[in-house]
């Protein structure tokens, strides 16, 4: 590895630790053979490479966290400035589905199963007990 290489990786710690500062204010970059972000309560392991093994890297963080953390990668790609919220992220499926129904995100579903369509007075769909915008606006017309 040359050493542009190597400093663009440590420079992509510091700007993800950073980055995560914003909600974990300890977040820092760790060294040796741990984690990349110190001070998290996942393991984030971080690449800024121009290949890409991504089963690799994943295998990786998940061997790490060994069950006590939630592991996923963050991954500056070439051509990539130093904004972490534009690095790709990812995850197994199946703990990115645990993440979705601790946010919430289940009761959408149970929401739909109770929507009752029906036809509005102007004869648009609307769902029961929800207000018709297209008669709200003939109203205030």
């Amino acid at each position: 590895m040359t050493r542009h290489r190597k400093d663009r990786g440590l420079r992509t710690e510091r700007v993800v630790a950073l980055y995560l500062n914003q909600w974990w204010p300890f977040a820092t970059v760790g060294r040796g053979a741990g984690k990349d972000i110190l001070n998290v309560p996942f393991d984030c392991e971080v690449k800024a490479r121009s290949s890409t093994d991504f089963m690799s890297w994943l295998r990786q963080a998940t061997k790490r966290a060994d069950g006590k953390e939630l592991p996923f990668v963050v991954s500056r790609m070439n051509g990539q400035g130093e904004s972490a919220e534009d690095y790709l992220a990812f995850m197994r499926f199946g703990d990115l589905v645990q993440l979705l129904i601790k946010a919430g995100y289940t009761d959408f579903q149970s929401d739909t199963v109770n929507l009752e369509p029906m036809y509005c007075r102007c004869g648009n769909t609307i769902m029961k007990g929800s207000p018709c915008h297209i008669c709200e606006k003939l109203d205030n017309a």
